[in-house]
């Protein structure tokens, strides 16, 4: 039998760690593959973008990704990291790693637009497929 697919999209804040505990109320450890996904997500403004930077986006894509995975313990785990827009890389990957589900919190933004997000809007509405929104 086949394990269940499950993309984990993170942002390193607090809230989005609360995806690995809906994953682990909801789904065995031996019947999963669960990949975490970090998106750096870099706005180029005319100017010149200092290279520098990108070892630390490396370093804090590293941490949030080593942090979640060791929540996990005992779940076929695997850490991937890009960069682009986080709504659309969720869902890139999404398809091309044929999941079955995508698991992802509501916005870490506060105040009327923490509702649910625009990259979790994004995705639900755009998704191939299933995506749970878990709440806080």
């Amino acid at each position: 039998m086949s394990k269940f697919k499950i993309l984990i999209p993170l942002d390193g804040s607090e809230k989005s760690m609360h995806s690995l505990d809906w994953l682990k109320k909801i789904f065995s450890k031996e019947d999963t593959e669960v990949t975490l996904l970090y998106v750096t997500e870099v706005y180029y403004k005319g100017e010149m973008i200092d290279v520098s930077s990108f070892k630390n986006f490396a370093n804090v894509s590293k941490q949030v990704l080593d942090d979640a995975a060791s929540k996990l313990e005992g779940y076929n785990v695997a850490a991937l990291s890009v960069h682009g827009h986080a709504a659309d890389m969720i869902l890139k990957e999404a398809k091309a790693g044929n999941y079955d589900l995508v698991i992802m919190t509501k916005s870490s933004v506060k105040g009327i637009s923490r509702i649910i997000g625009s990259t979790t809007s994004k995705v639900v509405r755009n998704s191939e497929v299933a995506v749970i929104v878990a709440p806080e």
